[in-house]
């Protein structure tokens, strides 16, 4: 496997690295590359080389490992660049196609490389769709919805008990695509409807430090949390003290945060602009709304932090969707069925 990440806490690409990793090292002698790691580890038994962001380094490293490889899979187009240095292009090679970079006007290396793939992964329908363009060149298209990287139950399932809380896990990038200043525009009326409300952002990127300053220009800044990039130990307790999960985004190709929100019954609220819509069923285990109607957002705020009962019941919908579909052998059994061919070659 070829990945620009395969560490813990490396964003989606890196998670959904690990648990492709995790499917395809329980069958196959498995090795990795990740380009931006800084050094060598273990993730389960798959040994990981780290190449500190050298790219040059990555590239030899790809172009030595290949030659002794029978399958090479990329975790997204940008580490499948590696693809044309290769000094066996026999061999079959796989790569996931996540979301924006696929959407709309590709970079043309990019799209050299899914015409090279011999399969490409799409993570979602709706990402399918909109990167039409894109992936017309693909010889062979198969879709296979993610998952968790696990099957475990969390010890708490269900909405807190404590003071009605707002989480948004995930990066936070300028022009916050995933909703941080929408939700930070409605939040007094969330307050004034809901005392006692506050709202959670988890989660580093390029923007933290905006986002820390227009919570900070709320008149309600005290009920506002930016915590950045938190340890799993601390984002854990982060979970356990949530009431929903809102993500009112523009930008997610799946959205893993859904199905791990969905995994802790955790009702959410996603957006009709990216595949959160896909995932989250509307009225069922949250709600699906336009981020051009922010008034709308708030009613479903206020409606799911004060009617705990009916928090209760979409949160168990989404544990129970999790659990049927979602869970590591639910994306195990997806992936292996979309690259049984591939892998047969």
């Amino acid at each position: 496997m070829a990945t620009q990440f395969m560490s813990e806490g490396s964003g989606g690409i890196a998670e959904v690295a690990r648990m492709t990793a995790k499917s395809l090292a329980q069958r196959f002698p498995l090795r990795a590359l990740a380009c931006q790691d800084a050094g060598d580890f273990t993730f389960d038994a798959t040994p990981v080389r780290g190449f500190a962001n050298s790219r040059p380094r990555f590239v030899a490293g790809f172009v030595g490992a290949s030659l002794s490889a029978t399958h090479i899979v990329h975790d997204f187009v940008g580490t499948a660049r590696a693809q044309a240095f290769s000094l066996r292009r026999s061999r079959p090679n796989a790569l996931w196609a996540h979301g924006i970079e696929v959407w709309g006007e590709a970079r043309p290396q990019h799209l050299a490389a899914i015409r090279r793939a011999d399969l490409v992964l799409v993570n979602s329908a709706y990402t399918m769709a909109r990167a039409e363009r894109a992936l017309a060149g693909a010889r062979n298209l198969r879709l296979c919805h993610l998952g968790t990287t696990s099957d475990a139950f969390p010890e708490k399932i269900g909405p807190a008990d404590g003071p009605p809380t707002v989480l948004l896990l995930g990066r936070i990038d300028p022009l916050f695509p995933k909703g941080h200043d929408l939700l930070v525009s409605i939040w007094p009326k969330v307050v004034s409807a809901t005392p006692g409300a506050r709202l959670v952002f988890a989660g580093g990127g390029p923007a933290l430090a905006q986002a820390r300053e227009l919570a900070a220009r709320s008149p309600v800044a005290g009920s506002i949390e930016v915590m950045g990039f938190a340890t799993p130990e601390r984002m854990e307790a982060t979970w356990r003290r949530a009431t929903i999960l809102a993500m009112p985004s523009s930008a997610e190709g799946f959205g893993l945060v859904f199905v791990e929100a969905m995994r802790r019954g955790l009702p959410v609220i996603a957006s009709l602009l990216d595949a959160g819509q896909e995932i989250n069923l509307d009225g069922v285990t949250g709600f699906n709304l336009a981020r051009h109607n922010p008034d709308r957002l708030t009613e479903a705020i206020v409606t799911l932090l004060r009617d705990r009962d009916l928090a209760a019941r979409m949160g168990a919908a989404g544990h129970a969707r999790w659990r049927d579909a979602y869970r590591f052998s639910a994306f195990d059994q997806r992936l292996q069925a979309a690259m049984a061919d591939f892998l047969a070659a």
